[in-house]
């Protein structure tokens, strides 16, 4: 680059040089050049201008600094600019990345929100649970010690004495052996299913709260039917 600028001081040099060996108006050598008029505004001078090589050489190498300067100016400006781009492309990169991972935080969010919502948690699971649980017996509907069961009035009608009979066996054996073999069991939810099903078919000839008693009875005989005996 440097040697470029001393080459093209040295053309401008030699021009200036060159443009200042003089001719007179009248054909006379003279030590002062002629110069056709300037136009400065769009008006030409009306006299005739003149200088010397050195000044000549003086305004070509102001020229060409000028010219590298404005050069350098306008590469400089381009740096800065590439710059600035640069880094805007960079923020704009960093703050689409950002709410992606906001937007996708929110999201799982929200899902893990209605998931939790749909399933319920661990205590609504247990409360479930425990209003769909049948009410234990007292001690005065089912003796733990001896298997001893108090059945409701209307579970002692005759109509009903041989499932009594054979439940009553099944929770002495209970009573003695602390809990039912499967065997037992199966066939002591079958006589309990037997049971409710007869409620059902006379449920229109007995009292309505003597049928709630009764079904709540044996809905919870059948609950105790699947624990060991206290």
């Amino acid at each position: 680059m440097k040697t470029v600028f001393y080459v093209l001081v040295s053309i401008v040099v030699a021009a200036a040089f060159v443009q200042a060996q003089t001719y007179s108006p009248d054909g006379g050598s003279s030590p002062q050049s002629y110069y056709p008029p300037p136009y400065y505004g769009g008006s030409p001078y009306s006299s005739y201008h003149s200088s010397t090589a050195a000044e000549g050489a003086a305004r070509g190498m102001a020229d060409v600094i000028r010219s590298q300067g404005q050069y350098n100016l306008k590469t400089s400006e381009a740096a800065i600019n590439l710059g600035k781009a640069q880094k805007q492309k960079i923020e704009n990169k960093e703050q689409w990345t950002s709410t992606y991972f906001q937007m996708r935080d929110i999201n799982r969010q929200h899902r893990d929100a209605e998931l939790k919502r749909r399933r319920g948690n661990p205590e609504d699971w247990i409360r479930y649970a425990q209003a769909g649980r049948p009410k234990p017996l007292s001690s005065s509907e089912l003796n733990a010690v001896t298997g001893e069961i108090h059945w409701p009035m209307l579970l002692t009608a005759k109509n009903f004495d041989a499932q009594r009979a054979d439940l009553q066996k099944m929770f002495t054996a209970r009573a003695y052996h602390g809990v039912l073999g499967a065997e037992d069991f199966s066939k002591t939810s079958r006589l309990i299913d037997q049971m409710i099903a007869m409620l059902k078919d006379g449920i229109d000839d007995v009292p309505a709260q003597q049928y709630i008693t009764a079904k709540k009875f044996l809905e919870s005989l059948a609950y105790a039917a699947s624990r060991p005996a206290a």
